[in-house]
């Protein structure tokens, strides 16, 4: 993975981070942030801070929770 890779993995709220992941990404050179973002409709500054990261030139990562079963 190339130094200039740039990612963010976004999580909403009550859903697990993935153990290990970013720090994976960080080992393969890329450079990581990890937000948790608030239910939907609630107010919250990280969504002022993914868009921030964006700009900056950061890929969404959405970690979505498991599946039951």
């Amino acid at each position: 993975m190339s130094a200039a890779k740039r990612v963010v993995l976004v999580r909403t709220a009550g859903v697990p981070a993935v153990d290990g992941l970013g720090e994976a990404l960080r080992d393969a050179g890329a450079q990581v942030r990890e937000l948790e973002l608030a239910p939907s409709g609630a107010p919250s500054a990280d969504y002022a801070a993914l868009l921030d990261a964006m700009e900056e030139g950061f890929m969404p990562v959405v970690l979505k929770a498991p599946a039951d079963g």
